[in-house]
This record gives C-alpha cells, sequence and structure tokens, in this order.
C-alpha cells in the first residue's frame, strides 16, 4: 500500500461505497422499469433516456474537472446522486408511479454522476508516482469489484424486506458515506483560474486537438466507443429482459446474476494485480476486449438461470483487464493537466454508447429474440478486440 494513511483510505473504501450505491441502483432501476411497464421496447427506451446527460454535457466535464479540486467534485457528486435518488421512495409513499418522473430521476442521478470517474482517474496521479500507478489502478478496481460483487448480494437480501423502490434509500446511505470519506483524502492543488463558458469550451478543445494529434490513444477511444456500442445495451437491458421475461426470474435472481458479473470482475482484477506487470498494457485491453465482447455469444444457448449465472462469471473476467490497462496507459502517457478531459472523452465515448445500445436493444426486441441479439452484438462486440490487433502501435503500449 502507500504511505498516506488517509490515501489508502480513499482508495479502499470510496470506490467501495460508491460501487455498492451504483450496484443497487443498477439492479432496482431496470427492475423498476420492467414492473411497471412489462416492455422490452420502452425499457430500452428508458434506459437509453436515462444516459442522455453524457451525450449533452459529458465532453465539457472534463474541462470542470480540470478547473476544479478532484476531491470536492467526487463528494458533491455522490451527495447530489444519493439526494435525487430518495424521491423514488418518497414519490411511492404517495402513491405517485409515473414512469416518466423515474426516468428524469434517472437522468440527474446519472447527469450528478458524470464528474465522478473523471476526477477519480485525474486524481490519482497527483498522489502516486507513476511506476505504481497500475498497482493503484488494481487497488482501485478491486474495490469497485468487491462492490459490483457484493452490491446485487445487498440488493437481493434487501428485495426479500422491501419493496424495490425502497433500495434507493440504501444508495443514499451508501453515497453520503463515501463523500464523508472523501473529506479525510489528500487535497489535491489546483490553480485558481477565471471559470466561464468560454474557459470551459476551449479547455475541451485543447483535449480534442491533442487526441487529434496522438491517434494511437484516439484509436483506443474508438475501440472503447464501438465495443461499448455493443456490449452496454445487452448487460444493461438485455440481461434484466433474459432473467424476467424469457427464463421467468425475479429481482433476487436477477440480482444473483449482477453478483456472478462482480465475482468474475473480481477475479479478472486480482489476476491484473498479480501478473498484469508482465505484459504490455495494450495486451492486456485488447485481450480484455474481446473476452468481455466474444462471452456475450454464448448466451444464444442459455437456458436456464444457472447457465446464466456461469456465463455471466466469464463475461466479467474480462472486463478489468481492458478497464484496468485503459486507464493506466492514459495516465502514464498523457500529460497530467489534460486527464480529466481525456477520462471525461472516455466517460461520454462510454456512456453515449450506452444510452444508444439500450435503445437500440429496445427496438430489435420487437423482431428479434433476446438470445439472437446476445449472439449478434457478441460477434460484433468480439471483433472490436480482433481489429485493436492491426493497429501497429496499440498491443505494445505501457
Amino acid at each position: 500500500m502507500f504511505k498516506q494513511k488517509n490515501l489508502n483510505l480513499f482508495l479502499l473504501t470510496v470506490p467501495l461505497m460508491n460501487s455498492i450505491a451504483r450496484a443497487i441502483y443498477d439492479v432496482a432501476f431496470i427492475w423498476l422499469v420492467l414492473e411497471l411497464t412489462n416492455s422490452e421496447k420502452i425499457t430500452g427506451i428508458v434506459a437509453m433516456t436515462s444516459y442522455l446527460p453524457a451525450i449533452f454535457c459529458g465532453l465539457f466535464v472534463g474541462a470542470v474537472v480540470d478547473l476544479f479540486s478532484k476531491t470536492k467534485m467526487i463528494s458533491t457528486a455522490t451527495i447530489m446522486q444519493g439526494l435525487v435518488l430518495a424521491l423514488i421512495p418518497i414519490l411511492f409513499f404517495f402513491d405517485i408511479k409515473s414512469i416518466w418522473i423515474i426516468v428524469l430521476i434517472a437522468f440527474f442521478h446519472n447527469a450528478f454522476g458524470l464528474p465522478m470517474v473523471p476526477a477519480f482517474n485525474a486524481y490519482l496521479p497527483t498522489q502516486i508516482d507513476k511506476e505504481d500507478l497500475l498497482k493503484a489502478n488494481s487497488i482501485v478496481n478491486i474495490s469497485w469489484q468487491t462492490a459490483v460483487l457484493i452490491g446485487p448480494i445487498i440488493a437481493a437480501q434487501l428485495l426479500t424486506v422491501y419493496d424495490v423502490e425502497n433500495l434507493f434509500i440504501f444508495c443514499l446511505i451508501f453515497y453520503f458515506i463515501a463523500a464523508f470519506i472523501t473529506s479525510f483524502a489528500p487535497k489535491d492543488e489546483v490553480k485558481k483560474e477565471e471559470v466561464n463558458f468560454f474557459k470551459i469550451f476551449k479547455k475541451t478543445k485543447e483535449g480534442l486537438l491533442y487526441l487529434k494529434e496522438h491517434t494511437t490513444f484516439a484509436f483506443i477511444i474508438l475501440l472503447t466507443l464501438l465495443s461499448n456500442l455493443f456490449v452496454m445495451g445487452p448487460a444493461i437491458v438485455g440481461i434484466p429482459i433474459l432473467v424476467k421475461l424469457y427464463l421467468g426470474g425475479t429481482a433476487s435472481d436477477f440480482a444473483l446474476v449482477e453478483a456472478f458479473v462482480g465475482l468474475g470482475m473480481l477475479i479478472g482484477t486480482a489476476t491484473v494485480y498479480k501478473v498484469g506487470h508482465r505484459f504490455n498494457h495494450g495486451t492486456l485491453f485488447l485481450l480484455g476486449l474481446f473476452i468481455d465482447g466474444a462471452s456475450f455469444c454464448f448466451y444464444y444457448f442459455i437456458e436456464t438461470l444457472n447457465q446464466l449465472n456461469f456465463l455471466s462469471f466469464i463475461h466479467g473476467l474480462g472486463i478489468p483487464f481492458l478497464i484496468i490497462s485503459r486507464v493506466s496507459i492514459m495516465q502514464k502517457n498523457i500529460p497530467e493537466k489534460l486527464l480529466g478531459r481525456i477520462f471525461a472523452i472516455i466517460s461520454v465515448s462510454i456512456l453515449s454508447m450506452t444510452a444508444v445500445s439500450s435503445g437500440i436493444i429496445g427496438f430489435l426486441a420487437e423482431f428479434m429474440t433476446i438470445h439472437e441479439i446476445f449472439l449478434l452484438f457478441g460477434l460484433l462486440a468480439g471483433l472490436c478486440g480482433i481489429v485493436g490487433l492491426l493497429h501497429p502501435k496499440v498491443r505494445y503500449l505501457n
């Protein structure tokens, strides 16, 4: 671990608390939508709408992150996310169950969460030596993935006692704990600058121009964008549809599936931590990209929940390879002053494609079975990893 005790506490607990809140949200939100609509198409549209903030303002978030204290942004983002979600059980208490109000709440929840990942990833290089970043990112990812494992298990247990809308109260609690611990983290120094829209626009443009001049990093982001176009819709919308409408499962069954994804991610993260230094970061990134996508092809054959749990575990194994390696590549090779903007561009790529992919899944579900959709999208996502091998530099990046 690292010398600063408060930094260790921050690295181990803030991603954990934040991700437990997010994991509970992911289970509760999509299942609540399915319960209210019982429609594959509407579920896809709702999921798409909730991610629209990334498309409208995600690019500018990076410039804001680079202008302000990262720790303050993390605290503010988590507090606002918790407060917004607390509105859902209040609305249900007064018997207000409009699906579009739920969508609006999800919209603002995701909007307030936009600075979280760029701020966190930009914060680490201000506190940690470059040669230790892969190790630090692995530790952070162990926290993230532990949460992805236990978050759904917590959600499943809570669902045996509470109605699904009441799970958002527990999201509020975990978000507030994350904000409280962040207040003790070592502060990052930020030069005070005049902040206005033109300054933010200029800094955003600087980030885009940097990628234009450094095409290898731009290619990594392009692969990320395409991969998420084919992965995120099936992961977020396809799996709950498969559980509820095809396999006849419950919300607890869905939570257990998500827990198996988390278990795979946790073991994948531990593997990267243990042996990742033996390989180029670029090779790890492309391997993760392939496993993450191609594993969905086998969902075509799923007939039982146990089969789904096993394949979800396999799917989860590949995710840390691509996330840890991609983050480490950017942190080690891109100037610190630009990191917030570059990570914001990556977040926009992921979240905007999540929106588009979710909408496509809802549309295709009218004409294809969910099994056929998984096969098609798995083939296309796996192809992204193979295409990456054609780039002369990506697999050799470190």
